[in-house]
């Protein structure tokens, strides 16, 4: 049943016939989890609930003695750039994270100033937030995270590499078993003769066969390996790639380049060619554009590669999506080479460029192979 709001009559409340003993008062303090340290202005301790008593380790309080940096930090004075010093002097509210040895924690505290009723300032108070268990949980999230990309990016190298074996067999088991087999069935239609119609009916069927699953064999093989490179420099695979894409699908394709070092390691030259492809996919599949840029550089031990289009654009959804697997392979990839990658709209968000940049010195040195 509805009842009108207007019908209900809220009693007033008199805040003045509240009243707390000082016993609840105690009760609700120390009842509080976070420790709480109540100073004056000169850094002395005078009143603390339970949860400060017991991580800092207090038993008694001499206001003389009770200095709140020998307690949070184990100093003989306030410690270099301290946020309570600066609360002391500007009368604002300062809030920090930091990690304190002398504690062995990490520890979040608020400094809020305290004033007399003639708006002086008197003192500080500190509430003070245990961090450490949260941090190193989220330590362990960091470092489950990189362990799966590490293994992530790792699987996805050895795929590239059972590709390059699977295409290897396919081409020097399976093609060159149907290539002799082939073989075999001309010779025989040789040996037949000119009047037995039917057997070279079914010879020459069974070779129209052969020829169809060799070209597919063929195909297959070229498709799972990244034949460029067997025979080219990236400088040469990239504008191998390139230049089909543009005949494929009329897409405009211009490539500029000042590569010197010709020796990368086939990791790297493979995850930029692998980068491009899906960056050229996806430019087919979604931008509607209608040119391509891709600049390959060498800058100050950096190998970095730019693909641009002037095509609608990328929406941060689908960027960040975690159903984008060719985006997320993009940077796995990178991430394995100790490398960036960045995935942006320029220009009034209407045109889409991913930067690559992977480090050849330090970082990457292992990758580059002697010629």
């Amino acid at each position: 049943m509805h009842t009108d709001t207007k019908d209900i009559n809220i009693p007033a409340i008199n805040l003045n016939s509240i009243h707390i003993s000082e016993r609840d008062w105690e009760e609700i303090f120390n009842s509080i989890t976070d420790m709480i340290t109540i100073h004056d202005n000169d850094f002395n301790i005078i009143y603390v609930n339970h949860a400060a008593k017991k991580n800092l380790k207090i038993s008694s309080i001499n206001r003389r003695k009770a200095k709140c940096f020998k307690y949070y930090h184990g100093t003989t004075s306030p410690p270099e750039g301290c946020p309570s010093c600066k609360c002391l002097k500007t009368g604002t509210s300062e809030t920090f994270e930091i990690f304190e040895p002398y504690l062995n924690k990490f520890i979040e505290i608020k400094a809020i100033p305290r004033f007399d009723n003639n708006n002086i300032i008197v003192g500080v108070i500190h509430i003070v937030r245990d961090l450490t268990k949260q941090k190193q949980e989220h330590k362990k999230s960091l470092e489950t995270e990189k362990k799966l990309q590490v293994l992530s990016s790792h699987l996805l190298f050895a795929r590239e590499e059972e590709r390059e074996h699977l295409a290897r067999e396919i081409h020097d088991e399976l093609a060159q078993s149907l290539t002799a087999l082939r073989m075999d069935l001309t010779l025989m239609q040789k040996n037949l003769s000119i009047d037995q119609t039917e057997p070279h009916r079914s010879i020459k069927s069974m070779l129209n066969n052969l020829d169809t699953t060799i070209h597919s064999v063929q195909r297959v093989s070229a498709a799972v390996r990244t034949k460029p490179l067997d025979t080219m420099n990236l400088n040469g695979a990239i504008t191998w790639q390139t230049r089909r894409f543009q005949y494929q699908t009329g897409i405009s394709c211009k490539v500029s380049t000042n590569i010197s070092c010709y020796n990368i390691d086939n990791n790297i030259s493979m995850a930029l060619l692998r980068i491009l492809q899906e960056s050229l996919t996806n430019i087919y599949r979604h931008a509607k554009a209608t040119t391509v840029q891709v600049k390959l550089l060498q800058n100050a031990g950096h190998l970095i590669m730019e693909v641009k289009d002037n095509g609608s654009g990328i929406t941060a959804e689908h960027i960040n999506s975690p159903n984008s697997l060719g985006l997320i392979g993009m940077r796995e990839r990178v991430n394995y080479l100790g490398g960036k990658i960045d995935i942006a709209n320029f220009r009034n968000n209407k045109r889409t460029r991913i930067s690559v940049d992977i480090p050849l010195g330090k970082r990457a040195g292992h990758f580059l192979t002697s010629q």
